[in-house]
């Protein structure tokens, strides 16, 4: 696996994380098949959290980067990139 690609599913996973709630985590988790929803219903939220970025690092790791960078545009996740004073111009010529 490439760095490149695991540098994309963090960001991604963690916003998945920030923006979802204990609900969606569980019907994503019984709707994977991860567990069912009476199993999610017995977990606590930072446990249900735990779970579902757990598996949703799996999905994205065994994704091709094409299908990542789909749910990058998906979700609408951004970042900011701070480049250092010598590649600014660089990159802002790019």
């Amino acid at each position: 696996m490439s760095g490149e690609k695991l540098s994309l599913i963090k960001p991604l996973v963690d916003h998945l994380a920030q923006v979802g709630n204990t609900n969606i985590w569980r019907n994503e988790l019984a709707d994977a098949g991860v567990m069912t929803l009476e199993e999610t219903m017995a977990l606590d939220e930072h446990a249900c959290r735990a779970a579902f970025k757990a598996m949703k690092m799996t999905q994205l790791l065994y994704s091709t980067t094409r299908e990542v960078l789909d749910e990058l545009e998906n979700h609408q996740v951004s970042w900011s990139v701070d480049f250092a004073d010598d590649f600014q111009q660089g990159a802002i010529c790019y």
